[in-house]
């Protein structure tokens, strides 16, 4: 089984470089028809980095602030900065533009990176334009030059992609111990909102821990569909980052489009599918993809939310009619640690469960600062070298010490069963008391999504002057009415204790949901303020 150098001192651009040797996968990316070697991917990036270097000023200690979907120009510049020793501060595609300039400030950013369809708008840090065409094949390319909407900047990202000096590239700019080299937006694990940040060794890390989590040995793979924004620490790290390691295939996705990613995912035969349960949804819901030949995909990852039982036993029944070895697993991690750090595998797996711990990485519950026993629910703390540095100008880290050992409060409610796997219950911030009584959203979501005809829930607190407060459940769903009403009353009155039995359920065509596809549980909860 092949095993992964990694130095603690190395960035990401060395990890990426050293990891490749010896394979003979040659397509490092493609983006809507178009192919880049590892080669060009280098070189490119080598070439980048030298004119960012140049024109701009960006160097060991700076940051750049990169504001782009998944692309091969945003790639190049998150390892261009990399290389020169600086931060990549990643933000939302949608961030609104004074957003944006707060956080490229707020970051100290010596430039800011956007793709060409965002808004034009003031800024005192320079403003760097990408094509999100220009890597693409010809007839997605005319396509996009015929629809997107151009902001008019004159400074492109890809006319530095040219040499700028004859000879050989400058050497990467090693970071100094404890430097950030990713800062990552997050709710923080009280859900205020926080900019975390990373070092480049906890990244290499944990891209070096693939082998635990592939059901097969790292040689036998060959793409990973990556649609998972950059700007999230699974999409960073488990897509781009493991693919430039493992010298594999990423098959980019700029915006998820359900037929053209169901139809993406067999013509590439990708073998890795990581997502968000909204994600797989949609893949259900196209021909293309349910009555493909699917005996490509090895691995299949969920994560981001809770996916239910129903949506994970109706892909892995897709997966089967297509030949694929593979079944849906889910994981749980957190910004703080980049991103996952226990998963369900195909060698280790528990049903219910959201998986084991990998490497180095130990899990606890707690409870008025002990440590509970198997089978107590409590909150659920971390210990792995996978640690974010902290967050950026925030002394209110959520670490705690005991027995020696440094530990995370994660804020969410869980419990561990005898062999070490790990059941969520759910976040404690939106957890809701019913008469005093702890009621767990992710319970009732559960069962709901378990009843045919559900494909999502979402339970929220309303007030209510008697109980303080009460369930709420809001539904999407195939088709509405009091029958289905009906049964997921009688779903939860049979599988839940009677204070967590919706007293109002809601049946939507669509439910809210975040930028990263997550259900927007804070939407709802405003419909209900008073």
């Amino acid at each position: 089984m092949k095993k992964f150098c990694v130095k603690p001192y190395w960035s990401m651009y060395e990890a990426a470089k050293a990891n490749i040797s010896g394979s003979e996968r040659k397509t490092a990316v493609c983006y809507y028809g178009k192919k880049l070697s590892f080669d060009r991917v280098f070189y490119l990036v080598d070439a980048l980095a030298e004119n960012l270097s140049a024109r701009y000023g960006v160097g060991e200690g700076d940051a750049v602030t990169l504001c782009m979907p998944n692309s091969p120009s945003a790639l190049l510049c998150f390892y261009a900065a990399n290389k020169l020793g600086a931060a990549v501060n990643l933000a939302h595609p949608y961030l609104p533009p004074e957003k944006l300039a707060e956080s490229a400030e707020r970051t100290k950013s010596k430039l800011i990176v956007v793709y060409d369809s965002y808004p034009a708008f003031a800024s005192r840090v320079p403003v760097l334009e990408s094509d999100n065409g220009f890597f693409m094949g010809l007839a997605a390319k005319l396509y996009y030059r015929c629809t997107a909407k151009k902001s008019g900047r004159k400074e492109k990202l890809e006319g530095l992609l040219k040499r700028a000096n004859k000879g050989a590239f400058p050497p990467p700019v090693r970071f100094a111990e404890g430097a950030a080299a990713v800062y990552l937006a997050s709710g923080g694990t009280t859900g205020e909102p926080k900019i975390i940040m990373h070092g480049n060794h906890a990244f290499n890390l944990l891209c070096a821990k693939a082998p635990e989590f592939l059901r097969y040995d790292v040689e036998e793979y060959g793409a990973l569909y990556n649609v998972l924004p950059i700007f999230h620490g699974f999409g960073l790290c488990i897509n781009m980052h493991m693919c430039m390691m493992m010298r594999k295939t990423n098959i980019m996705c700029a915006k998820f489009d359900a037929k053209r990613s169901a139809k993406e995912i067999v013509r590439r035969k990708a073998n890795i599918l990581t997502g968000v349960p909204t994600m797989y949804l949609k893949l259900l819901a196209r021909k293309e993809f349910t009555n493909a030949d699917l005996s490509h995909i090895k691995d299949v990852f969920v994560g981001g939310d809770s996916a239910g039982e129903e949506l994970i036993s109706r892909f892995n029944a897709v997966l089967e009619k297509g030949g694929s070895p593979a079944r849906m697993y889910e994981g749980y991690g957190l910004t703080e640690t980049v991103t996952v750090c226990v998963v369900n595998t195909a060698r280790h797996n528990k049903a219910g469960s959201i998986g084991y711990p990998l490497s180095d990485t130990e899990i606890a519950v707690a409870k008025d600062g002990k440590f509970l026993p198997a089978g107590e629910v409590g909150e659920i703390c971390l210990s792995t070298p996978q640690f974010m540095l902290g967050y950026l100008d925030d002394d209110g880290y959520p670490f705690v010490e005991i027995d020696g050992r440094k530990w995370l409060k994660t804020g969410d409610c869980g419990y561990l069963d005898g062999e070490g796997f790990l059941y969520f219950k759910q976040r404690i911030k939106n957890m809701i008391k019913v008469s005093g009584v702890p009621v767990y959203p992710s319970e009732i979501e559960r069962v709901a999504a378990g009843v045919k005809g559900v494909l999502k829930a979402c339970a929220v607190g309303v007030p209510d002057g008697v109980k303080g407060q009460k369930v709420k459940l809001y539904v999407q769903a195939e088709e509405g009415g009091d029958a289905l009403k009906e049964n997921i009353l009688a779903a939860c009155r049979e599988k839940l204790i009677a204070y967590a039995v919706p007293k109002e359920i809601v049946v939507r065509d669509k439910l809210p949901v975040s930028l990263i596809g997550k259900i927007d549980r804070k939407a709802l909860e405003k419909e209900n303020e008073t």
